[in-house]
């Protein structure tokens, strides 16, 4: 058995796990899911995974899903190992709602600012790319990655379902209780209110939800699950 095989059904795509580290699962997985051929197939797919009896904890369940949202890929259902079950239901339970669940405004176009009783939220559905710039007197929300190179400012929070690895700032009157929040956090420079602080040189990119707030004076990073 190959160390990771796909097929369609009714209900979306079926992931099935084969034999191989975990590290070979993640990297075979996204090799075939990065193949140009097949990206316009994978994209926005319902995932029903299999995963026989290898276990996985909520930590390699969190890695696969920020993997699949990537692509607009939703983790709909486990079905395995009954500890992997157990896993699923907690990372399900824990994380935040995906943005399209929330009623929130729809924009293309960076927004004026908006008065209190306008929508507070932007939701922008695509991704941010090296030289745009999207500033919102909300909460912004984004359903795609942001590019190094791309801004985005809001006065609320910003929400990202996918890669931040542009430059970003939560909070931009002066709100400090904003927060920062990414499938994948590895932004150039992160603001929150007046507080700055910018990704180190060796920080490598962590394949799971983290969520960036001010505690004491400080930005500090923590995992999105539970948080």
């Amino acid at each position: 058995m190959s160390v990771v095989s796909f097929k369609g059904t009714r209900e979306g795509l079926s992931i099935t796990l084969g034999e191989g580290t975990w590290h070979e699962i993640l990297n075979e997985l996204a090799t075939q899911l990065n193949r140009p051929s097949a990206q316009s197939f994978f994209q926005g797919a319902r995932v029903l995974l299999e995963t026989g009896e290898r276990a996985l904890d909520a930590l390699r369940l969190e890695e696969l899903i920020a993997l699949l949202a990537q692509h607009s890929m939703t983790l709909t259902s486990v079905s395995g190992e009954t500890r992997t079950q157990e896993a699923f239901d907690q990372v399900r339970a824990a994380m935040p709602a995906p943005p399209e669940s929330l009623a929130l405004e729809t924009r293309e176009t960076p927004a004026p600012t908006a008065s209190s009783n306008e929508a507070q939220a932007m939701l922008i559905h695509r991704t941010v790319r090296s030289g745009q710039t999207f500033n919102y007197a909300g909460t912004i929300v984004i359903i795609g990655d942001v590019n190094p190179g791309a801004e985005v400012v809001a006065e609320g929070d910003v929400i990202v379902w996918g890669k931040l690895r542009g430059v970003v700032h939560a909070g931009a009157a002066g709100n400090e209780d904003a927060v920062v929040g990414a499938l994948i956090l590895a932004p150039t420079q992160l603001r929150i209110g007046k507080q700055i602080a910018r990704a180190p040189d060796d920080r490598r990119a962590r394949h799971f939800p983290e969520v960036a707030r001010v505690r004491d004076g400080h930005i500090v990073v923590e995992p999105w699950i539970g948080s």
